[in-house]
């Protein structure tokens, strides 16, 4: 499975200290293989899923068969609401 990031969540990662990258690091590897603490997410968010790694989340789709887009990363407490905002706005832009 091919897994390819949004700028910000590639900007997220590089910001994380060494211990999180490596967390992150270690999550996307079991992700490519269909593992991990993974949800799919409903009502306004429908569509996407979560990856969780600790208090970190990761809201990504499957784009194809073989290929995962990694959308936007925060912490668990405003990723949600952020990320509706974000679709929120792109609707509104084209």
């Amino acid at each position: 499975m091919q897994i390819s990031a949004s700028d910000q969540v590639a900007a997220w990662l590089c910001a994380l200290p060494p211990e999180g990258k490596h967390r992150v690091r270690m999550s996307l590897r079991a992700l490519a293989k269909g593992q991990g603490d993974i949800k799919a997410l409903q009502g306004p968010l429908e569509g996407f899923n979560r990856l969780r790694i600790g208090g970190r989340r990761i809201i990504y789709r499957q784009v194809a068969s073989d290929r995962i887009l990694l959308e936007y990363a925060n912490t668990r407490d405003v990723i949600y609401e952020l990320f509706e905002r974000i679709l929120a706005q792109r609707s509104v832009d084209g």
